[in-house]
């Protein structure tokens, strides 16, 4: 194994080891043994030799041999630097050998952007053009000979009784520089190369059902996490199938900087959308905003990452993902490992495990990529082992938490069935209840309005018996009232006044008692209104003459255009009449306490129809109940010291709606009330 502060070391010597010349140094010859069947370790048998200078050539190298130093193991690990490496192997077969002997040097990681090998023999004074040159990086165009393309593949052909020499240079430009070497078998290098294939197309298809059923979870629970948990899953597989050369083999086949945007691009998405996932897993914004915040600035860094990369500066800002990507996974274990002590369930587990396991893969990933510890090249590699587990809990996590809510809405669900079941059940007894309820209100309604039926009734029997009682002894009384002023001189005037007084009481006396009982008739809620043909004029007519009658005192002014007088409507007139008397006895008697007795009725024809209007300078209308007083029985708070019963109003109210009008009330600018029957006239 190569460690790290030996090659630091090595760096240091070789400063100003190349700018002189030193004695060669003997390079450990690794015997191949002909019956070679799988892997020939090469450990203490490859030399490296650091170079700051890329101007530096194998002919400056194959004169400075001292330059090189023999490292324990069979790979490299610098981390993230622009010295170029230089490794050095001898191979031979063993001197009883007589037949020559194909073996394969597998060269990883398949990524590093400048890999040359130089393959001779061993003779003296060797120079560049005694090496065969061949060009493996993945800034160069591929190589068909790969059947593996995690690996860059060099055959080798050995002769016996021949020490053939391997020279191998190594630069990356923007990445981590990983160098391992290792001897193969050709069919051995088949084997595992089919093996390492089937292995990995059983982790992108993995890795693409993930995505699946992530896409599947947002179908059923609309919610981002599962996108950001897809685009996670599909940056981590873009990594890797860069990583692993299928972009190159599939798209960058020509080399130059494209695999390199691809694969990194994709490891600065995967630090955005991995942060924000975990975000999302561990609801941290309500619960730990100051840790949410940090991963939000993770994924911004990610987002930088990306930019760094096209302007090539990915090098240095590199640098900061490592300590981000700490801080993220650290963060995560721990709130993972707080929820699980919390609850101890199957989500809370899955969840920790797979933070866990995250975590633990990041650390020894970055920790071989930077070159922190002096870990082997498969260490990087078996991120992708680490990663598929973390997402396969994780996606476990996340649907045992799918189970728990589909499971706690069924309840809820049975829950509020039960509630429903409960609440139907208690409704129907209300309505039974109610039913019995509605059932005795009905029957004392209906005995109430039996009563009032019977009531109104009688009433209407009374005044028609009262009436009848009165018209007898006052038709007697007028008789004789006119045989008296027969008998009378033509000269007594004051005897002759005091009889036209007394019949005028009588005709009084009648029409109120006329107008009382057409009162109770309307009153009834058995009358049926017979409409007819009228003549307006007839209608107001009558009702001024009977209100003339009724009003002792009134200073009545009417004033009607011809052509209302003329126009014709259907009409009940005694309920009509009934309605403007009711109106003209308002006026008068709400005028009366501020003194005025001057009532003012107006008829006019318009496009609205007939309008009868009558006016005065009374007490006027309390405000804001305009509408309660056209009900029966309601009078205004202004009006309690005046005698009345209610009824007039919803009287005129009832009449205007059975002749298809309407009726209108309100105060007067000037003072007073002003009320308004509004019918339609015939054409």
């Amino acid at each position: 194994m190569f460690k790290i502060p030996f090659v630091l070391i090595i760096a240091l010597l070789l400063h100003t080891g190349m700018a002189r010349t030193t004695e060669a140094a003997e390079t450990p010859v690794r015997e191949v043994p002909t019956d070679l069947s799988g892997a020939l370790p090469l450990d203490g048998f490859i030399s490296v030799a650091l170079v700051g200078k890329e101007s530096t050539t194998l002919d400056d190298l194959l004169g400075q041999q001292a330059a090189f130093a023999p490292i324990p193991g069979h790979d490299i690990n610098l981390g993230f630097v622009q010295t170029s490496a230089w490794l050095r192997l001898a191979l031979t077969l063993p001197t009883a050998a007589r037949e020559p002997r194909n073996v394969v040097l597998s060269i990883t990681p398949n990524f590093t952007d400048e890999l040359e090998a130089y393959v001779g023999l061993e003779k003296e004074a060797l120079t560049a053009a005694d090496f065969r040159r061949q060009e493996m990086g993945d800034h160069f165009p591929r190589s068909d000979a790969n059947l593996n393309t995690s690996a860059n593949i060099l055959p080798l052909d050995l002769s016996p009784g021949q020490v053939t020499l391997v020279y191998i240079r190594a630069r990356n430009q923007d990445a981590s520089l990983n160098v391992s070497v290792e001897l193969l078998s050709p069919d051995f290098y088949q084997y595992r190369a089919i093996t390492q294939n089937v292995l990995r197309g059983m982790w992108f298809g993995g890795m693409a059902i993930l995505i699946v059923i992530q896409l599947f979870f947002f179908y059923f629970d609309n919610r981002k996490l599962y996108l950001f948990i897809a685009l996670d899953i599909l940056a981590v597989s873009s990594t890797y199938f860069g990583s692993l050369g299928l972009a190159r083999l599939l798209f960058f086949t020509s080399g130059g900087l494209a695999n390199d945007y691809f694969t990194s691009a994709s490891s600065w998405f995967g630090l955005t959308f991995g942060a924000l996932s975990i975000a999302a897993v561990l609801d941290l914004r309500p619960r730990y905003p100051l840790i949410n915040l940090f991963f939000r600035f993770a994924a911004l860094i990610g987002g930088i990452g990306v930019i760094c990369v096209f302007l090539g500066f990915n090098r240095y800002f590199v640098l900061a993902a490592g300590p981000v990507i700490l801080v993220i996974t650290t963060f995560s274990v721990i709130v993972a490992l707080m929820d699980f002590h919390r609850l101890r369930d199957a989500q809370n587990g899955l969840k920790l495990a797979a933070f866990g396991l995250l975590w633990a893969g990041l650390i020894a990933t970055n920790s071989q990529r930077y070159g922190i510890f002096p870990l082997p090249g498969w260490v990087a590699g078996s991120y992708a082992a680490a990663s598929i587990m973390h997402l396969t809990l994780l996606t476990g996590s996340l649907a045992v938490r799918l189970r728990n809510a589909e499971a706690a809405a069924r309840k809820a669900d049975r829950r509020a069935l039960e509630l429903a079941d409960a609440a139907e059940q208690r409704a129907n007894d209300l309505v039974e209840e109610r039913t019995h309820e509605l059932e005795e209100a009905k029957r004392v309604a209906e005995n109430a309005l039996g009563a009032e039926l019977q009531a109104q009734e009688l009433q209407v029997r009374f005044m028609e018996v009262i009436s009848h009682q009165y018209r007898t002894p006052l038709s007697v009384v007028r008789t004789n009232l006119e045989s008296i002023e027969l008998i009378l001189p033509k000269d007594d005037k004051s005897n002759r006044e005091r009889l036209a007084r007394a019949r005028k009481g009588i005709m009084r006396l009648v029409e109120v008692l006329e107008v009382n009982l057409t009162r109770s008739k309307l009153q009834g809620a058995t009358y049926q209104p017979a409409l007819r043909d009228a003549v307006v004029a007839d209608i107001v007519e009558s009702a001024l003459k009977s209100a003339r009658d009724l009003l002792n005192g009134i200073d009545l002014t009417v004033s009607m255009t011809a052509d209302a007088g003329q126009a014709r409507i259907r009409a009940d007139s005694e309920m009509l009449q009934l309605a403007i008397i009711n109106l003209l006895e308002n006026a008068f008697k709400f005028t009366a306490p501020v003194g005025s007795t001057s009532v003012w009725l107006d008829v006019i024809l318009d496009s609205d129809g007939i309008r009868i209007c009558v006016k005065d300078r009374g007490i006027g209308i309390d405000g804001g109940r305009v509408e309660e007083l056209v009900r029966n029985l309601v009078r205004g708070p202004n009006t309690n010291h005046i005698p009345g019963t209610g009824i007039g109003l919803s009287l005129v109210k009832r009449a205007t709606d059975v002749h298809g009008g309407r009726f209108l009330l309100r105060n007067r600018a000037e003072g007073g009330t002003e009320a308004e029957i509004i019918l339609p006239a015939l054409k």
